[in-house]
C-alpha cells in the first residue's frame, strides 16, 4: 500500500495564524465549562426504562439464558433495511 503526500495539509505541522487569531478574538465573558443542557421528563423516563431493560438483558446473557431465534433476527434486519 502506498500513501500519497497529496492528503497532507500544512495545518498538520502546527497551528496557522488564522487559528491563533480566532482564539484571541473570543469575548472576555466566555467562561470555560459554562454550557448547560436540560433533559425533558420524557427523555428521563425513557432512560430509566432503557437501563432496566439493559440490566435484564445483561443478567440473561450472564446466566446463558438469553436466546433469540434466527428468524426473529432475520426479520428485524429485513425490517430495519426496509425502513431506510
Amino acid at each position: 500500500m502506498r500513501i500519497d503526500p497529496l492528503n497532507r495539509t500544512p495545518a498538520a505541522a502546527g497551528p496557522d495564524k488564522s487559528e491563533s487569531t480566532a482564539r484571541n478574538t473570543l469575548p472576555k465573558e466566555v467562561v470555560a465549562g459554562s454550557d448547560q443542557a436540560e433533559v425533558s421528563p420524557l427523555a428521563q423516563s425513557l432512560a430509566v426504562h432503557a437501563s432496566d431493560r439493559i440490566e435484564q438483558l445483561r443478567l440473561q446473557v450472564q446466566s446463558e439464558s438469553y436466546n433469540v431465534s434466527a428468524d426473529t433476527v432475520a426479520q428485524a434486519l429485513i425490517d430495519a433495511h426496509l425502513k431506510q
